[in-house]
């Protein structure tokens, strides 16, 4: 409500002044007509008050009254100034822009979209102003768009590229502030410098291609006790319920191995069967994350939990084929 009371005061004022610029200038100094700010207004109070399912049309109601409204001050700018912008990659951009902050499904996927067709509208824009800028910005965006298709699959090589990303960024930042200081770094230091910060990025990068530890993977049990599972205490239904919700191991570790070596597991069995749990790790998010590639991991790795446990359960009760 309050955003509603704000915005409708705000183009309230915005009109007021719009029509009245004779009065306080003196002469008409922007032109807007009072149909293009009405329906600014309307499209973004449709965004504001919009709700459930509807609340992913937002982001793209946003983008289109901010098109509108930069075409107004494109209009006027070149009643005073020679400038030239392309209205329709202006108009991919915002729309690119809306679909990666939107929540539509498949996040990893429409957020690659977005990201590229983010790089191909920023390099038209910004090419015939700064043809490097454009280039760099182009590749930024579209190794982003990379990392968040990555994002969305479970393989050590897409977790790496995912990963990765905050070295590139980094890299690429300090490779910009590196060639505004090329004038100043005589005597092979630019080339070191250069030489140095792609050493160290490809060191970060390629360290996140590790592969996972198979928590699927048990070494062959030589007894199999098939009541083990129904002695379990209202402890370690406790702590299975906790590692499964968060992650907590080790007090399931700590019950597990209690109870199979009170029925007659030797010290290396035990080892064997907990294994999977002890060396569960949540997975690692990349500083540079979106909110969206969080809830995937989340589910992910509660996924993965569940898996573990039910796998030793099917163990223990004696499936050898688990």
């Amino acid at each position: 409500m309050i955003a509603i009371v704000t915005l409708t005061l705000l183009f309230a004022a915005i009109y007021w002044i719009i029509t009245h610029q004779t009065v306080y200038f003196g002469r008409e100094i922007v032109f807007v007509s009072v149909e293009n700010l009405a329906v600014i207004y309307a499209l973004l109070l449709i965004g504001a008050i919009s709700k459930g399912k509807a609340r992913f049309l937002r982001p793209f109601l946003v983008a289109a009254a901010l098109y509108l409204m930069s075409d107004v001050v494109i209009s006027n700018l070149q009643m005073y100034y020679p400038i030239s912008v392309n209205k329709v990659f202006l108009l991919i951009l915002l729309i690119s822009i809306a679909i990666i902050v939107s929540d539509l499904p498949k996040r990893y996927m429409t957020s690659f979209v977005g990201f590229i067709l983010s790089a191909i509208s920023f390099y038209e824009l910004i090419y015939p102003y700064n043809s490097t800028i454009a280039i760099a910005l182009a590749i930024v965006l579209s190794y982003l768009g990379i990392t968040a298709l990555a994002s969305g699959f479970e393989s050590v090589l897409a977790k790496g590229i995912a990963g990765s990303r905050v070295y590139v960024i980094l890299a690429l930042i300090a490779y910009a502030i590196l060639e505004f200081a090329k004038p100043y770094l005589k005597g092979g230091l630019f080339d070191f410098a250069e030489w140095l910060i792609v050493a160290l990025a490809a060191f970060f990068v390629f360290r996140n291609f590790k592969p996972e530890y198979d928590e699927n993977r048990l070494t062959e049990h030589v007894s199999q006790i098939s009541k083990v599972f129904d002695e379990l205490s209202i402890n370690l239904d406790k702590a299975a319920e906790a590692f499964v919700k968060n992650g907590e191991k080790s007090m399931l570790v700590t019950c597990l191995a209690k109870v199979l070596l009170n029925s007659g597991y030797r010290e290396v069995e035990v080892a064997s069967i907990i294994s999977p749990i002890v060396n569960y790790c949540e997975e690692k998010m990349p500083i540079l994350s979106f909110p969206w590639e969080k809830k995937i991991a989340e589910v992910r790795s509660r996924k993965k939990r569940e898996k573990i446990l039910e796998y030793v359960k099917k163990y223990l009760k004696g499936d050898s084929r688990a």
